[in-house]
């Protein structure tokens, strides 16, 4: 009897090691995949897929995509503008380089096997690093699976994309409180000492954009919420009392009732932070966002 009662105890821990050898360790640890990203002047988009339904975004039917955007978590972008003249606001990104990753319960030799296959992509391999990517032969966008669960992509060079930011030791750029309000928002951007801005009906200067460190902006359902971090306290004091004008300004070309209270506790201030706290989005303020979303997720 003690013999035949080893059995279910073998066959238990045969199935915990064979369960284990399914899991691939992260090398980037328990950070988020996109505080890799956000490099000086980056314009750092962050999706959440689970909270943001996004085929609200895609009309396709090419099975392939829909394989990935029924499987997607996240997807995270880091555009950048490497002209040297860029305007105060942004309303078009087609024209920036980015790179990123889509995150997802993919199966790394599945994708692989799948991208091998199609006539749409030529394949590579980096000698140094070892890591196999594909390249379309069409728009030239790099695509490589180091791992089960992520997609990484790059316009340039998908390979640095690897080395930059899924490899150990890889710098963080944005802090894990940061990366903790971004990754629990339906849509998170991130700019460090941003060059240029979306539009939000803030009327910023030139001069007070350059005096901005970082701007964090969290965006769920019709209501955003924004940090902007000055390069000193007093910036910080001139920047709120800017911003504030501003907004009350367009509330009045509007002809909307402007509420002190409100804007009391919208707008506030802790030292060389000035916040935006829940404001209703405007229509034009939410498409501008939101077909910057619509255009990433269009041309992957």
């Amino acid at each position: 009897m003690k013999r035949f009662a080893v059995l279910p105890t073998l066959v238990a821990i045969l199935c915990v090691l064979l369960l284990a050898s399914c899991v691939t360790k992260s090398p980037i640890g328990d950070q988020e995949y996109f505080q890799g990203l956000g490099l000086d002047g980056e314009f750092v988009i962050t999706v959440n897929a689970d909270l943001l339904d996004v085929s609200d975004y895609i009309s396709t039917e090419d099975p392939a995509i829909s394989y990935i955007t029924e499987r997607m978590s996240r997807l995270s972008v880091a555009l950048r503008d490497r002209r040297t003249d860029v305007p105060l606001v942004t309303t078009d990104f087609s024209e920036f380089d980015y790179y990123g990753a889509i995150e997802g319960d993919f199966s790394k030799n599945l994708v692989n096997g799948a991208l091998s296959v199609s006539s749409a992509f030529s394949s590579s391999k980096d000698k140094k690093t070892k890591l196999k990517f594909f390249i379309d032969n069409q728009s030239g966008l790099e695509a490589a699976v180091p791992a089960n669960g992520i997609i990484l992509f790059s316009t340039s060079d998908v390979v640095e994309n690897y080395k930059q930011t899924y490899t150990e030791g890889r710098p963080a750029h944005i802090s894990d409180e940061d990366a903790l309000k971004l990754a629990s928002s339906q849509i998170g951007v991130y700019v460090s000492n941003p060059r240029t801005m979306i539009e939000l009906g803030f009327d910023i200067t030139e001069q007070a954009l350059e005096n901005i460190e970082t701007v964090l902006l969290v965006m769920d359902d019709d209501m955003i919420s924004v940090d902007f971090r000055l390069k000193s306290e007093d910036l910080a004091s001139s920047f709120s009392v800017l911003i504030k004008a501003g907004y009350v300004g367009n509330l009045r070309r509007e002809g909307q009732k402007v509420d002190v209270a409100a804007l009391k506790e919208m707008f506030t201030q802790e030292l060389d932070t000035v916040s935006v706290n829940s404001m209703p989005l405007a229509q034009e303020q939410k498409s501008s966002i939101t077909e910057v979303v619509s255009s990433l997720l269009d041309i992957l």
